[in-house]
């Protein structure tokens, strides 16, 4: 029996604090950049975390339903063995199309075009195992169908124009997560992050599009509340953090300066419309000059999953341990549209780990995922 968690939700704006607004002013005129992005160049957010105000309405946006049982009920009536722990494992929308692809543990990649009525996989049989992390599936939010897995025991892939799928080079039990440069039209540089590994926090780079892997010297944070990142910015630089602010590579991670004092929660960066993105405990940063610099935008809120972006720059979700936030300009303020998937009976929803978050803009709505669980949505 599926249980079905009904959340009465405060609606809660996001607001920057007066001081940060008075500096947001000041930089309305710097050259080139957009409204609400700090000139700062350093990527530093000195800001504390903005006030919650409740509005006088409660948000009740529904309940969270299963989508994925016929689709897992279809694979047991078909002889196909769960592998352990069973059910889904991760999730990603497009937001043009507002199709949504789950991962079943096992079984590889299916779309629905009708948010879960019907199947149909996608992944030409190439992608199995299971996401770890919340950050082990996902798509280039420039051409959704482009689309990277990153799977932990089992086989990971990737495709660039979603028909044709390629294998990633299995390195024993493979990845927590991953990122792919999505600048490049044929994608060949990637970098991942190896599961326990010893030392902890093995990171990998290929050049080739996962024809071969090259261990780097670096090393991530083993703690799943700690600070850790990787990312692929173009076909030779890379960034990647450990909690001691954002170090950038231009030669494939042969050398590393330290390009920024601030730590992303966000496990790989998001590419969106020339730039790139990644999220903090105080809100966005952005860079769009393939990381060489990383700004500060908008108001303070607590990110640990996104941005994901709807039909233009100025729609964004993001979200954190306090919920899920959307913003309707671009970040200059946040309202609290729904609290994180309650636990089931397997693995938490949390979103610095386990939990697998996705926005679908076209159909207003949001997807969780966890290992050993069925994939939920949830209609605004």
């Amino acid at each position: 029996m599926k249980l079905l968690v009904l959340t009465l939700l405060a609606s809660w704006s996001v607001a920057a604090p007066s001081a940060e607004k008075a500096t947001s002013d000041a930089n309305q005129g710097a050259k080139n950049l957009p409204a609400g992005e700090s000139a700062s160049p350093s990527g530093a957010l000195p800001r504390s975390n903005a006030a919650m105000h409740a509005s006088d309405s409660i948000l009740v946006p529904g309940t969270w339903t299963d989508i994925s049982l016929p689709l897992l009920q279809r694979l047991t009536n078909n002889g196909a063995k769960a592998a352990w722990p069973g059910g889904c494992s991760g999730v990603a929308a497009n937001r043009l199309t507002g199709e949504v692809v789950v991962k079943t543990v096992g079984c590889g990649l299916w779309r629905s075009f009708d948010r879960g009525s019907t199947w149909q996989r996608i992944d030409q049989e190439t992608v199995s195992g299971r996401d770890e992390t919340g950050w082990a599936t996902s798509v280039d939010q420039n051409n959704p169908s482009r689309m990277a897995s990153f799977s932990l025991d089992g086989v990971a892939g990737w495709t660039s124009d979603g028909l044709k799928w390629n294998r990633l080079i299995s390195l024993g039990r493979n990845w927590d997560y991953g990122s792919v440069d999505w600048s490049a039209a044929a994608p060949t540089t990637m970098i991942a992050a190896k599961h326990e590994t010893t030392p902890p926090g093995e990171v990998y780079v290929t050049e080739d599009g996962g024809l071969t892997w090259r261990k780097l010297a670096i090393y991530l944070g083993d703690s799943r509340d700690r600070v850790a990142m990787v990312g692929a910015l173009g076909k030779a630089t890379l960034i990647y953090s450990r909690g001691e602010g954002i170090y950038r590579s231009t030669d494939t991670g042969s050398t590393w300066t330290q390009v920024s004092p601030a730590n992303p929660q966000t496990r790989i960066p998001v590419f969106f419309s020339g730039a790139y993105y990644l999220g903090t405990a105080t809100g966005l940063l952005v860079s769009r000059d393939h990381g060489a610099n990383w700004r500060p935008r908008g108001a303070a809120v607590d990110i640990w999953q996104g941005p994901f972006f709807g039909q233009a720059e100025n729609e964004i979700v993001v979200v954190g341990k306090e919920g899920i936030f959307r913003t309707m300009d671009a970040g200059s303020t946040w309202k609290r549209v729904a609290g994180l998937k309650p636990k089931e009976g397997n693995f938490v929803f949390s979103p610095n780990w386990f939990g697998c978050y996705a926005w679908d803009p076209v159909n207003k709505t949001l997807y969780a995922s966890s290992m050993g669980n069925p994939v939920y949505k949830l209609d605004l």
